[in-house]
């Protein structure tokens, strides 16, 4: 079996470990301290990175306006190529101002019974109303109602 380890206070020289991390943190402060005057400073860095971005920014712009002014191929076995946004927009919007306005996905709908069908209210503190009642009240009321007469009210709220 190992010795158990000794507490600091009975060590033979407890002190040691942040005497190691004092000479490390100064040894980095003056390796930090030296090479300063040589121009590696935080400024210098972030100036040299913000060109760099700043290239590569200016080049891909270059290069989408290239593609956005122009006429070319994607994939050419295939047939699809790309044509000029101006272009583009000449020969869709007269299409899209005749076409009648549509919704541009499938609008779906909460049925009564879908409310309901586990079983469960959709709003447990609400009491449980029965659908079959609210849509003959709608019917009745030609849509304009939302619940009926005697739908029940929330116990929670009293007067």
């Amino acid at each position: 079996m190992s010795e158990p380890t000794p507490a600091v206070s009975q060590r033979r020289h407890p002190y040691l470990p942040g005497l190691w991390l004092a000479a490390g943190f100064l040894g980095l402060a003056s390796l930090a301290f030296l090479l300063r005057p040589l121009g590696v400073t935080s400024n210098t860095v972030t100036e040299a990175a913000a060109k760099v971005r700043l290239e590569k920014l200016a080049k891909l712009r270059q290069e989408q306006e290239k593609l956005a002014d122009s006429y070319g191929w994607i994939d050419k076995s295939k047939g699809v190529g790309h044509i000029p946004i101006s272009k583009a927009m000449d020969l869709i919007v007269p299409q899209l101002r005749s076409a009648p306005p549509r919704p541009a996905y499938a609008i779906t709908t909460i049925q009564l019974s879908a409310i309901s069908a586990a079983g469960y209210p959709l709003y447990p503190e609400l009491p449980p109303v029965d659908p079959n009642a609210i849509a003959t009240a709608i019917k009745a009321d030609g849509g304009g109602a939302a619940l009926p007469v005697n739908a029940p009210t929330n116990p929670a709220k009293k007067p």
